[in-house]
């Protein structure tokens, strides 16, 4: 072993000094590292008024306690406004036509204004050269206890038609 050592002692010490320089570089960039991290560090915490980094955490879990509590009350706020909703007037649908012969321009029509669940009013605005005639009929789930002319039922045909219902996933 001996005469192996002495044989190589040039390449080993090489060998040892080439090492030890690429130990030092990988020392040089970990110190780098380890400064730019103690630099962000020092910022995160500098602008705080926080002793330590355990208060920093707690103040987070924190606000983020807060806000999960914010996001309930507004998912609550949001179903009910939801169920709310579907009561308010969402298909509506209109036609224009001709009373009488004798009268043109299509002066005219029936109005169906319609919740989510098809309850509302259908409005009929009868023209003629003597005068004209609003008539107001109401509507549960799409029927009406009155008789509906021709036109008031296209015009909650079209009302029912052209609703989109824009549902959010839950």
């Amino acid at each position: 072993m001996k005469g192996f050592i002495i044989t190589y002692a040039f390449e080993i010490i090489i060998f040892c000094l080439a090492l030890n320089m690429i130990l030092f570089l990988a020392l040089l960039i970990e110190v780098t590292k380890n400064k730019s991290l103690k630099k962000r560090f020092i910022e995160l915490t500098s602008n705080q008024d926080f002793k330590n980094l355990e208060d920093i955490i707690r103040q987070t879990n924190e606000k983020v306690e807060y806000f999960e509590e914010v996001l309930k009350a507004l998912t609550k706020s949001h179903r009910t406004l939801s169920e709310n909703t579907k009561l308010c007037i969402k298909k509506v649908g209109i036609i224009r036509y001709d009373a009488f012969e004798n009268v043109g321009s299509r002066l005219s029509f029936a109005l169906a204004l319609l919740d989510e669940f098809d309850t509302g009013v259908v409005i009929n605005s009868i023209y003629s050269r003597e005068g004209c005639s609003v008539y107001a009929k109401p509507i549960e789930n799409g029927i009406s206890k009155y008789p509906l002319s021709a036109e008031e039922m296209q015009a909650i045909d079209i009302a029912r038609k052209n609703y989109i219902s824009k549902e959010i996933k839950e």
